[in-house]
């Protein structure tokens, strides 16, 4: 348990904390709330060591921080900054093992187990493909995955983040948090985070600690600490709060209620059955007369891998040759297959709608890496999930199946095994639900 009691730190004559108290067990979100200037930022630095306390005390399982040697510090407590400028030309995985420091001897160099833990943590973050360039080359945000990958390695007890979605895009703010969120969970990893969005912290946090003026506003759980009156008094600005999918949600004006998304993973390895228990499902569904679109990518197989395939349009039967596996892999898709330029048209036509009935069930095969990197169809992935009503079954290999639940932040209704006897059951009572 990390424990703050009555924290005082002065900058010259000026006040920046007063009296800030809270504890965090294992496990727990706590989100720093407060205008510019308020003293975020110190908090996390007197945590650190990097600014002097006048008064107040910090302590880790009982034991004060101060007492611990600054390695001690650095495996317990590991920042994520809001930027960082490095001297030298770091690669961005070279920057993430030196979140290994810490844990190594004096003349010792991180290991190979080391350097594998650091490209699979890149990888939980969506940011793998980034491993070779250069950390000062890249975006704001890319940074910020790679700080944070870096944070990740070195501590599993306290991430410190410095408004870690400062930079990033509307998708990877909240697919950060959820990777953080999923670390308190699974390796009880406390977290205190200083967050600019009200909403985030109402989302994510656990505890939410409100700075105004050097002194705590407000601390305690999230759902009661975060009130439309706390945070018109946080920031002076009248806000009024809507009830939204079981999340109250902070704006000046109304928000429309959103639908959810209701969507089904097909998973299997490679000849289990997948499209063929889709194509048994679209001839069930064309004879109930129920509406599908999408597309579905029939193919041969060869040696127990996929040799080729092609592609159907859904909504109108229309098909096209599709991939072809090569010996070589493909530069511009980084896969094994060679995709016909007609074919990928006929799967953006497929997957673009110009219209849209609430009952549809959407078809996607499948979703794989070029997807999870932002290629083959990922773009339109988002739009249609984000029409109203309707459902959504999606072909996964199983190794993809965590990635891809991640990466698009689903909840699927249901992960059904091709190669179950009932799969094509569970379909049916899905679309029919």
């Amino acid at each position: 348990m990390l424990e703050i009691n009555k924290l005082c730190c002065n900058l010259g004559e000026r006040t920046i904390l007063q009296d800030v108290s809270l504890s965090l067990k294992p496990g727990e979100f706590l989100a720093v709330l407060g205008a510019n200037g308020v003293g975020k930022s110190t908090l996390l630095n007197c945590l650190l060591g990097s600014a002097d306390i006048t008064q107040g005390t910090l302590l880790w399982q009982g034991c004060p921080l101060e007492r611990m040697s600054r390695s001690e510090r650095a495996r317990t407590l590991a920042l994520v900054p809001q930027q960082q400028e490095v001297a030298f030309s770091f690669s961005a995985e070279q920057m993430v093992l030196m979140g290994r420091t810490p844990h190594l001897g004096a003349f010792q160099s991180p290991s190979q187990t080391d350097l594998h833990h650091a490209r699979r943590t890149l990888n939980e973050l969506g940011a793998g493909h980034l491993a070779r360039c250069q950390f000062n080359q890249l975006s704001g945000g890319e940074r910020q995955l790679v700080l944070l990958a870096r944070a990740m390695l070195q501590s599993e007890s306290v991430l410190l983040l410095d408004e870690p979605t400062n930079h990033l895009d509307f998708r990877n703010r909240y697919h950060i948090l959820n990777t953080v969120k999923q670390r308190c969970r699974e390796h009880g990893t406390s977290v205190i985070a200083i967050l600019h969005d009200p909403n985030l912290a109402s989302m994510y946090a656990d505890q939410v600690l409100m700075l105004a003026q050097a002194h705590t506003l407000a601390y305690g759980p999230s759902a009661d600490v975060m009130t439309s009156q706390n945070i018109s008094q946080l920031y002076g600005l009248p806000t009024c709060s809507h009830r939204v999918m079981d999340q109250e949600i902070f704006m000046p004006q109304s928000l429309p209620p959103s639908s959810a998304t209701n969507i089904a993973i097909v998973t299997g390895p490679s000849g289990s059955g997948k499209t063929t228990t889709l194509m048994a499902l679209y001839a069930h569904c064309q004879q109930q007369k129920q509406p599908v679109r999408g597309i579905l990518c029939p193919g041969t197989m060869r040696d127990g891998r996929r040799f080729s395939s092609e592609i159907i349009n859904l909504a109108d039967g229309q098909r096209r040759p599709f991939g072809q596996r090569t010996d070589e892999l493909d530069p511009i898709t980084n896969t094994r297959f060679r995709f016909d330029p007609h074919g990928l048209a006929l799967g953006q036509q497929a997957l673009s709608p110009t219209s849209h009935h609430p009952d549809t069930t959407w078809i996607m095969d499948e979703v794989g890496p070029m997807e999870l990197e932002g290629q083959g169809y990922g773009s339109t992935l988002a739009p249609l999930l984000a029409l109203p009503g309707g459902k959504h079954i999606w072909v996964v290999r199983p190794d993809l199946v965590e990635r891809v639940v991640q990466r698009w932040q689903l909840q699927p209704a249901a992960v059904i095994d091709a190669a179950d006897s009932d799969a094509l059951t569970q379909l049916k009572e899905f679309v029919a639900l």
